[in-house]
């Protein structure tokens, strides 16, 4: 009996003890965070996430950047290598994520365009050409005003705003002398002229011409997947889309950061996206206004142009309004940062951040306890952008209920300018 007791214990011993090797045996995961040869891990927080990192290429930087240890952006400088390796975005953003400036570059390294914010909204923007500098000047978040002064101090034309009376004024100041002083509506409407170096609005020379409504109808959608970038091109429309040919290749569309709050909103939160970002949405056309019948008046004012093609510039700008378009906008991004350095844990954690997103989107089923333990390792965040202004910087998308609201909203809205397509004044 004892001998047969002793046996018992003996067996039992055994059993656990290979057990404690098996679990010994088992590889932990690898959740830690290294430098690669394309990425540089220069300084980390308290809890092992980035603090700050640069990703290269052929030694070059392609992007530097540093994170608040709550995993918002601090600040980032964005590279391009066309025509050659030059910086062209810079950020800087508050541990709540509001930005704070950010800055634009061309390729021969002189400042492009630069914008201040207040309150997480805009208070100025300065735009540089050879032909001079603007200043936009916000209240609110609004745009109030817009001073444009000549490189060589010849001209300035200011266009002020004042929503509550629904006008805007237009006073073009050349040599001295007012060249034209006129009150138009507060919204740009078809005609209305530009200084496209500087996006400058000036005056509208067609006057009382009617616009018509031509109805279009059109949607697209598409559902979240992972992209490369944080660039929501495909989901909006460029606000100003001047008379150009203009394809930014694989880096942000800078050009139409200058004049769409949306885009620049967007692009300056995630400059940088580490593995990958989600991305998915909707566009909705309406229909857009355009003159259907103004050859006479067109004939009378290209008449005008040719008198005097400078003094018709000043006054008008360079390109007109051919189309103002109507309609809607949204798309939703689901950022990830921190990702570990191993490949496969990398990707298993996308997989969770992809199958939580979906659940708040799609009202699926949602991640389980274990993977939202593996989830919460890493910085992951889901945002909700519109059309509307309450959603212009984003909104916090945390369940499908979140979801629902931000859509309703969107949905229960009327119609918007989304788009102003322009024409050169050459083509009168």
């Amino acid at each position: 009996m004892f001998k047969n007791y002793f046996l018992y214990l003996l067996l039992s011993a055994t059993i656990l003890l290979s057990s404690c090797e098996k679990e010994d045996n088992v590889p932990q995961t690898d959740y830690s965070i290294g430098s690669t040869p394309h990425f540089e891990l220069l300084d980390q927080h308290g809890n092992g996430w980035i603090k700050q990192g640069r990703y290269q290429l052929s030694e070059d930087p392609t992007e530097e950047f540093e994170y608040y240890e709550n995993g918002f952006i601090k600040s980032a400088k964005v590279y391009a290598s066309y025509p050659q390796h030059h910086l062209y975005m810079e950020v800087s953003r508050s541990e709540d994520n509001k930005p704070l400036w950010s800055k634009y570059y061309l390729p021969d390294g002189s400042l492009w365009f630069e914008t201040e914010y207040k309150n997480g909204l805009p208070s100025v923007k300065k735009v540089y050409s050879e032909k001079g500098t603007a200043i936009h000047t916000y209240t609110d978040g609004e745009l109030s005003s817009v001073e444009f002064t000549a490189a060589d101090g010849s001209s300035t034309a200011t266009t002020t705003y004042n929503k509550a009376a629904g006008s805007r004024n237009v006073t073009i100041i050349n040599n001295g002398e007012t060249v034209l002083d006129e009150n138009y509506a507060y919204r740009e409407q078809v005609g209305a002229g530009i200084y496209t170096n500087t996006h400058v609005p000036v005056a509208n020379p067609f006057g009382a011409t009617e616009a018509s409504y031509f109805k279009l109808n059109q949607s697209f959608s598409q559902s979240v997947s992972w992209e490369y970038d944080a660039d929501p091109i495909s989901f909006m429309f460029p606000y100003r889309l001047f008379d150009e040919f203009y394809n930014p290749a694989n880096y942000f569309a800078t050009r139409f950061a200058v004049g769409t709050e949306l885009y620049q909103s967007v692009i300056e939160q995630y400059p940088v996206t580490e593995k990958g970002v989600l991305i998915g949405g909707g566009k909705y056309e309406d229909g857009f206004e355009a003159f259907s019948d103004n050859w006479k008046v067109r004939d009378s004012l290209s008449g005008v142009y040719n008198e005097d093609p400078a003094l018709y510039k000043l006054k008008y700008g360079n390109e007109y309004i051919e189309k103002v378009g109507y309609g809607k906008i949204f798309f939703v991004i689901g950022a990830i940062r921190n990702l570990p350095t191993d490949s496969n844990v990398a990707d298993n954690i996308k997989n969770i951040a992809r199958k939580q997103m979906d659940a708040m989107i799609n009202g699926s089923t949602g991640i389980t306890s274990k993977e939202q333990e593996i989830l919460d390792k890493v910085w992951f965040e889901v945002k909700f952008f519109s059309t509307l202004k309450e959603h212009r910087n984003g909104v916090v998308i945390n369940t499908s209920a979140d979801y629902e609201n931000a859509l309703q909203k969107l949905n229960a809205a009327e119609v918007s300018v989304i788009q102003l397509q322009y024409e050169p004044v050459e083509n009168l």
